[in-house]
């Protein structure tokens, strides 16, 4: 028997198994928000699939300016319109994990299958890595002391290397706006700014239409997503800042009165509801900031606006918000046997890149809120 062959064969399946999985789970997936199309949040780009290459460079065309143009006999040769391009890379990076099993006897002695538990762990592990990347990215987070509302450090892998910058540095807030409490690409709860936040500056309805009206008037204007032959926004938000916009009276008012719509469209799926046209979903990667331990900000821990208290950083997107290098990978799913065959070790990973897509040094594609939030637990 050829159990070499079988060995391969089994290792694809559960390569293709593990793929399928990530795939189906993964939030951005699920929800619809993904795709080669400039119509989603996240616009993968797969030219380094058929070809090498450690960078994918793209252009960003804006449309023409409100001026142009002649009128009657004026001469249009030499008054032509000029289109302006902008170009945004993004570079890619390998990202690995891997869990050993203790050995033979022990799995003798487990009543599950360890293997699949192994499969269904490192599936979990790089889907949640690839979401904590996405919101890492759109918020602009490169502060190495961040955590999250438990307190695990989420600024640097295993190794030692920061999780926040792999692949590719984020653009992040500049620092005059939010000192300012406003910005081209960002909002702040308090008028004042960040450094006069208070524990009451949360999330509100009437922040969420300012952020729309914002991205409607920017130049260049945030697209907003088409969905079901409609124009909509979408807002991630933090499950602490979800709560405290579901005790908002108004907002729950509005969510009585507008009943069930476009339910055949995953990204209604699971929404905590929808304000002036904007669909607003929960997530716990949304960034969190807590000012006790990790310093002044989501940028570095002692510089630029010092802010006044606990964070939370709400994401207000549009079309291609952020960017997914795609490469042929062949090495998600890899076993190997340890202490003459008597151990076994599974590892998963990714060949790619994530990025926040800028134009002109401007996001592209979303506006970031800072907003504080009622302590749940």
């Amino acid at each position: 028997m050829n159990t070499t062959g079988l060995d391969a064969l089994t290792k694809k399946l559960w390569q293709a198994e593990l793929d399928k999985d990530v795939k189906d789970n993964e939030y951005f997936n699920q929800m619809g928000m993904i795709g080669t199309g400039e119509n989603n949040i996240i616009q993968v780009k797969d030219e380094l699939v058929k070809s090498q290459g450690d960078t994918i460079t793209f252009g960003l065309g804006i449309k023409l300016g409100r001026n142009t143009g002649v009128t009657g006999d004026n001469e249009l040769e030499g008054n032509e319109s000029v289109i302006t391009y902008y170009s945004e890379s993004v570079a890619i990076d390998q990202w690995r994990d891997a869990v050993r099993l203790k050995g033979m006897l022990r799995e003798q002695q487990q009543a599950f299958n360890m293997r699949k538990d192994a499969k269904a762990k490192l599936s979990i592990r790089r889907q949640e890595f690839m979401e904590q990347q996405y919101f890492f990215k759109l918020g602009g987070v490169t502060n190495a002391s961040i955590t999250d509302i438990n307190g695990t450090v989420l600024g640097l892998f295993e190794d030692g290397t920061s999780a926040l910058t792999w692949s590719n540095t984020p653009g992040t807030v500049p620092a005059a706006d939010s000192a300012a409490g406003s910005g081209d690409r960002y909002l702040c709860a308090n008028s004042s700014g960040a450094d006069a936040m208070t524990a009451s500056d949360k999330l509100t309805p009437a922040l969420i239409s300012k952020a729309k009206v914002k991205a409607m008037v920017a130049q260049p204007k945030i697209k907003p997503l088409r969905i079901n032959g409609q124009y909509h926004y979408v807002l991630f938000v933090h499950p602490f800042q979800a709560y405290d916009l579901k005790r908002n009276e108004e907002f729950r008012q509005a969510q009585r009165e507008a009943g069930v719509r476009g339910q055949d469209n995953p990204i209604f799926q699971g929404m905590v509801g929808m304000w002036d046209g904007v669909i607003i979903h929960q997530n716990e990667y949304v960034p969190y900031l807590d000012v006790s331990v990790a310093g002044h900000n989501f940028t570095a821990a002692a510089s630029g606006t010092d802010f006044a208290v606990d964070t939370y950083r709400a994401i207000f997107c549009g079309q291609q918000a952020a960017a997914l290098a795609k490469c042929k990978d062949e090495t998600g799913w890899v076993e190997k046997y340890f202490d003459y065959d008597n151990k076994t070790g599974f590892k998963t990973g990714m060949i790619g890149g994530i990025q926040k897509i800028q134009y002109n040094s401007k996001d592209y594609g979303c506006i970031v809120i800072d907003t504080a939030a009622s302590a749940v637990v």
